[in-house]
């Protein structure tokens, strides 16, 4: 089991340090103030080294069951009813919205071996989890260990198209980690859109002119017509080369937010929820 990352009260410790002489109490705090800080950052340091071997051991347990081929990583949509939790030993948004269920719009999946009902046993974890856990999450896409399961893109209502985001993503993972700018997508789509809307008004104004849809001598369409406009082609769009991109940050792009698990939501929850006691 992780460790327990709720501060512990080692003061006086429920009271037990009272007694009957008020001589006799010790001190709660070094009279130093100098000592005590010294004594907290001593703590802090502490805590931080343990948490950092327990996300060494987690990773390990986790790359240890994709290197073998046992598990494999996914990435998902989260469906309409959240009801999955994450897994993380040390999720840093549980401590925050005081609940393990991913309420954001994707997660990861770790799929292999089999669940105590004989089925396929699934582990979810958020985005940002994972990411803290295996920074490097593009050398799993090149080895194969990190899929998309699906179709993925952004969320229904959001104003970057589903079009252009499912196009990012899918290039973010056929790339290895690397994609292009969304609004190369997104310029791309509507000059695209625009041109086919066009050319198709214009031909069918054409057959329209055409009595029983037979073509005419006199016809300026039929004998010359005017030039047809250039059909909008990727190249002029994108780039040569995709850039490298983490794959929280593309999630957060496309999903129109400033973060992919939208923590200041949970912040804000929980600053409600203490005003409200």
């Amino acid at each position: 089991m992780p460790l327990s990352t709720e501060p512990t009260d080692t003061a006086s410790n429920g009271g037990r340090y009272e007694t009957s002489n008020p001589v006799a109490r010790p001190e709660s705090t070094p009279a130093n103030p100098t000592v005590a800080d010294a004594e907290a950052g001593s703590e802090r340091r502490r805590e931080r080294k343990i948490q950092a071997r327990r996300r060494r051991e987690e990773a390990g347990y986790i790359l240890k069951g994709l290197r073998a081929g046992e598990r494999a990583l996914y990435l998902q949509e989260v469906p309409r009813v959240k009801a999955s939790y994450c897994r993380a030993w040390d999720c840093a948004i549980t401590r925050l919205a005081r609940s393990p269920i991913i309420s954001s719009h994707y997660r990861f999946a770790l799929k292999g071996g089999q669940n105590m009902y004989g089925g396929e046993l699934i582990q979810y974890y958020h985005i940002t989890c994972i990411e803290r856990l295996i920074p490097n999450l593009a050398k799993l896409v090149v080895n194969g260990h990190l899929k998309l399961d699906g179709w993925v893109s952004a969320p229904l209502g959001c104003s970057i198209s589903i079009k252009s985001s499912t196009q990012a993503i899918t290039d973010w993972f056929e790339h290895g980690g690397r994609t292009f700018d969304i609004q190369c997508y997104e310029r791309f789509k509507a000059d695209h859109e625009e041109w086919i809307s066009e050319t198709s008004f214009r031909s069918i104004a054409h057959q329209l002119g055409h009595e029983g849809g037979r073509s005419r001598d006199n016809c300026y369409f039929c004998e010359e017509g005017p030039a047809e406009s250039r059909e909008p082609v990727r190249s002029d769009y994108f780039p040569a080369e995709p850039e490298a991109i983490s794959l929280s940050r593309l999630l957060a792009v496309v999903s129109d937010e400033p973060h992919i698990d939208a923590w200041w939501r949970w912040r804000r929850a929980k600053k409600g929820k203490q005003m409200t006691v």
